[in-house]
């Protein structure tokens, strides 16, 4: 898990609204070293670690 609290200025998170549903926004955090999504609110993160569309289109590594 990232600890975002004790590294500030590593990570940005970013609103990115949803492919599926009209007005809801994921909160994907992203890498400013690497560039790439690490974790979003959403529940195919959160419940099944699976990268949404948030992640992917900022870009993700497995």
């Amino acid at each position: 898990m990232v600890d975002y609290d004790h590294e500030p200025g590593r990570y940005e998170i970013i609103s990115i609204e949803s492919e599926i549903r009209e007005g809801v926004f994921h909160k994907v955090v992203k890498d400013l070293e690497t560039r790439k999504a690490v974790s979003c609110s959403c529940k195919c993160w959160s419940k099944g670690n699976k990268p949404c569309f948030g992640m992917r289109s900022i870009g993700f590594d497995n």
